[in-house]
């Protein structure tokens, strides 16, 4: 019966791939930008606190992620931010410590196991540290790979190589321990989706415990700068490819936030931090803060980027999904799903996992604004898909007509209500000596 089940699912077709980056908008980023982020970030913050007694080991390390990125935003943060700005900053960062102290407890008690793996990760703030010394990288198309590798990395094998760097689990106090073995996944060329995306994850950690003596003989940082580099023009590849042929909802918005995220905070800003990318992760946000396959039903009717007809077959396809949950484990608050990650869907739909990559996705976006001044300091008018975009065609007409008149206000040098005086009886005159030459 399960297996029908699970053909049907395969089957029925998915909401439509209509979720692209929005090419029309300004490549440049606004004060609005900034704002919205933060308050997408103090949203998400608010949902995990909310629901500490849901958290999992991925939304602790989030909420970790969002406070020591946010930290190290204000450290090194630009000098031409305004003050209140880094201020709003540094209390969402402390909101987020202490959300982190609030939960702990059920992380540890909803997965024992991987708590115990992993609890040197939560037990401080973490930062994604640049990869490339500091300076700010591009992509190299030479770099693709020609082909797919054949190596295949068994979870449990990466968890005990992370371990073994971090020095938790049987590796208790032997911090930087990397193997032969390790070394050889963690460079493995040819990975694809989330398996190059934990290689990534590795450098990173290498860099945060001040692992360079443990790989001295393996390349050291040039190393892991040029690795960073051939991983996320890879990366760069496959994300391009998620958004030319669209994203699918609860497929791959997960993926490509875990992809800005990694290679965002390696140092790849201009290829990865992008306006109209960071537009569209801020629509997949509910209202409540938590990040779920998104098919635009919390949007309003009108505005939804996909048609009646798509979410409905996107319902169906959650239906069958939640009746396997339900044979799976009728006795758990949530269900559990392993592909390349492990995944929590809590029972209103929220996914804790995409939730807690989308935090440090919008972490990495705060972080390149502020730390490089990426932002105007102006408002340009924002076509946002909740506000303007698909809303009303005719507030275009109307925008129209309102720069029109302003360049003829302009033109004829008067005051706008004496310009429409002067238009009238212009127009009256016109009309009166037509009827009189007719006459």
């Amino acid at each position: 019966m399960q297996l029908l089940l699970w053909i049907q699912v395969l089957l029925l077709p998915s909401a439509t791939t209509l979720i692209r980056p929005q090419a029309s908008r300004n490549d440049v980023f606004t004060l609005n930008d900034v704002s919205q982020t933060l308050d997408s970030l103090e949203r998400l913050l608010q949902y995990f606190d909310k629901n500490r007694g849901s958290l999992i080991v991925d939304s602790m390390w989030a909420i970790r992620m969002i406070q020591g990125g946010l930290e190290d935003t204000v450290r090194k943060a630009h000098h031409d931010n305004d003050a209140s700005i880094l201020d709003r900053v540094s209390s969402i960062a402390a909101y987020a410590r202490q959300v982190s102290e609030r939960g702990i407890f059920y992380a540890k008690r909803n997965a024992a196991v991987q708590f115990e793996k992993f609890s040197e990760l939560l037990s401080k703030p973490f930062v994604y540290e640049n990869l490339l010394g500091g300076s700010i990288g591009r992509i190299d198309s030479s770099l693709i790979f020609p082909q797919e590798s054949r190596l295949n990395i068994a979870p449990k094998e990466s968890d005990d190589c992370l371990m073994g760097t971090i020095g938790s689990g049987h590796y208790k106090g032997l911090k930087c321990t990397i193997t032969d073995k390790c070394w050889r996944q963690i460079t493995d060329k040819g990975q694809r989706e989330y398996s190059i995306t934990h290689q990534l994850l590795f450098f990173f950690l290498i860099k945060h415990y001040n692992c360079s003596d443990a790989i001295n003989s393996k390349g050291g940082e040039k190393a892991v700068a040029q690795f960073a580099k051939a991983f996320c023009t890879n990366i760069y590849n496959e994300m391009e490819g998620i958004f030319s042929r669209g994203v699918d909802p609860g497929v791959d918005q997960d993926l490509v936030m875990e992809q800005i995220m990694f290679c965002g905070g390696a140092g790849f800003v201009e290829d990865f931090v992008r306006p109209n990318v960071l537009e569209m992760m801020l629509d997949w946000q509910r209202e409540d803060g938590c990040y779920a396959p998104y098919d635009g039903s919390h949007l309003p009717q009108a505005i939804a980027l996909h048609s009646k007809k798509s979410r409905e077959r996107a319902l169906q396809r959650r239906k069958l999904i939640d009746r396997l949950a339900d044979d799976f484990n009728k006795e758990q608050n949530y269900f559990m799903m392993r592909k390349p990650l492990s995944e929590a869907e809590l029972r209103d739909g929220c996914m804790m996992h995409m939730s807690s990559v989308a935090g440090g996705a919008l972490t990495i976006y705060v972080r390149a604004m502020l730390q490089y001044k990426l932002y105007t300091d102006y408002n340009f008018i924002q076509y946002r898909i909740k506000d303007v975009r698909y809303t009303n065609p005719e507030m275009y007409i109307i925008v129209f007509l309102a720069v029109m008149a302003l360049l003829l206000f302009i033109k004829l040098g008067c005051a706008p209500l004496k310009c429409v005086i002067r238009v009238i009886s212009s127009a009256r005159f016109s009309r009166n000596s037509k009827q009189f030459h007719s006459v």
